[in-house]
């Protein structure tokens, strides 16, 4: 709420210092304004130095915003200087122009540092981002601000003609690296430092570009809102000296593609090709630089197209790993790899009402686990868990059905078993017993087998079939254990024929 508010008198007051140039003499309204600027960048720069000192941030948090608060300090300097010169002091107008070149040229340094760490595809997209917005951004100077061809800056000298050109390029460089920050900004987050320094940053941009075009028609220097561009730049860099810095995470599909500030580094390369348009309808051609400029900008364009659909699809197929990962641990105990209870039942209850000739369900439970667990440890214990199972997996068909009914307990649904489920079932029960080295030590473990197998055409629920091969299992261990017992047409489990 307080930064709206600050928001908002900033452009109040570079609304009226616009108003007030026209009223004002020419001195007055330059000296107000070098006034202003020069308090606003100062009190960024002491807020900027004071959080470079701050060691909870991070070295390069700090280094951006020493580079901050150096820019600011060059800033302030550099109007402060800009004011002597008005009031009559002439040593002053060049090292304000130093400065103000200097503050330019550190902005940028600070917004970079201020940012992630990039590294492959993302550090080449910030690239080749900051390249095309240059390049679209010196089409449009060249467009609106022709200097060193047939004019000159309002009448100014050529030392001062090619400093204009200097900036420009500076400025240029400052205004790319400044919608790129922008264009990796998330909307509906609150407003970071290096936002808003961006956002100051780009209207000081424009705001040259827009006094070096208004020098060349001989407008005054305050014409065209830049008396108010100026002003608001360096409020709004005072208000980015209070923020916190944000750190945004890594590329997501919304934020490449449907994000609204990502097309921003795309209007200055638009922007650049209808001015060229509209110099080729209204004069029939084109200068080489023009278009060698815009060609170069647009080639950029594509290679980023290019890498924000490699990005996409490395996203597309990490994300389907994913999903595919997330479905597998939904589906299967995480210890064996067999599937769960639930997914058990889902799939076995699919098979039973498909018209199978002949179902079978086994119920296993180990015998002699317990202690195993608790003489060699849990882990002993879950290596003896996964060796079973895979052993079990190992004897069963491809359309059958295991899972981890829980604890030491298994369970499996044949389809279509028909004799085999006698001999399976003794097969399994040997598997089961065969030694396994678990942590270095020998180890043995038996189990009790309950089969219940359906009539042809019977229709029988999983839940009642599990029950009868539960109920088989516990006589099985009531008769000694390592045994395999039947349950089948409702009578009480007997010894499974052999």
């Amino acid at each position: 709420m307080r930064l709206r508010i600050a928001l908002l008198a900033s452009l109040a007051l570079a609304t009226i210092m616009q108003l007030l140039h026209p009223i004002l003499p020419d001195t007055a309204g330059f000296a107000l304004s070098d006034v202003i600027i020069a308090l606003a960048s100062g009190y960024a720069a002491f807020n900027y130095r004071d959080r470079a000192r701050d060691t909870s941030n991070p070295p390069r948090i700090q280094l951006a915003f020493g580079f901050g608060a150096s820019a600011c300090v060059a800033w302030s300097t550099s109007n402060a200087l800009f004011f002597i010169d008005v009031l009559g002091a002439g040593w002053a107008g060049v090292p304000a122009v130093v400065l103000s070149t200097l503050a330019a040229v550190l902005v940028p340094i600070a917004m970079v540092l201020a940012g992630p760490r990039l590294r492959g595809i993302a550090a080449a997209r910030q690239v080749i981002d900051v390249a095309a917005v240059s390049g679209a951004f010196f089409a449009l100077v060249r467009e609106f601000m022709p200097v060193g061809e047939s004019q000159q800056v309002a009448g100014a000298e050529d030392a001062f003609a090619g400093y204009a050109m200097t900036i420009v390029v500076v400025l240029g460089f400052g205004a790319a690296v400044a919608l790129v920050t922008l264009a990796a900004s998330e909307p509906g987050r609150q407003a970071s430092a290096q936002q808003l320094l961006a956002f100051a940053a780009l209207v000081q941009a424009i705001t040259l570009l827009v006094s070096l075009r208004n020098g060349v028609a001989g407008e005054p220097w305050w014409d065209n809102g830049v008396g108010a561009g100026y002003v608001l730049g360096a409020l709004v860099m005072a208000a980015s000296s209070k923020l916190a810095v944000s750190r945004p995470g890594t590329d997501g599909v919304e934020q490449l593609i449907f994000s609204p500030w990502a097309l921003l580094p795309y209007i200055p390369v638009a922007t650049a090709v209808g001015v060229a348009a509209g110099r080729q309808m209204t004069d029939g051609e084109l200068s080489p630089i023009l278009v060698w400029l815009l060609l170069s900008s647009f080639s950029l364009v594509l290679l980023r197209q290019f890498l924000t659909l490699v990005t996409v699809g490395r996203l597309t197929v990490a994300l389907e790993q994913q999903r595919t990962a997330l479905a597998h641990q939904a589906h299967h105990d995480p210890l064996t790899g067999l599937l769960n209870r639930s997914e058990f039942d889902t799939r076995a209850a699919t098979r039973l009402t498909a018209g199978y000739m002949e179902a079978c369900a086994i119920v296993i439970d180990l015998d002699g686990f317990k202690p195993v667990n608790d003489t060699l440890g849990h882990a002993a214990g879950d290596d003896v868990l996964v060796t079973v199972a895979n052993r079990l997996r190992a004897e069963l068909r491809g359309a059958d059905l295991i899972c981890r009914a829980g604890g030491d307990e298994f369970a499996i649904l044949l389809i279509d078993a028909g004799p085999r489920a006698a001999v399976l079932a003794d097969r399994l029960l040997r598997r089961i017993a065969q030694p396994m080295m678990v942590q270095g030590h020998h180890v043995k473990v038996g189990g009790s087998l309950g089969v219940a197998v359906t009539r042809r055409g019977e229709r029988v629920g999983i839940s009642a079939l599990l029950r009868n091969a539960d109920s088989a299992m516990y006589a099985a261990k009531a008769a000694g254990k390592g045994t395999v017992r039947r349950h089948e047409n409702g009578e009480w489990p007997a010894p499974i024929p052999r």
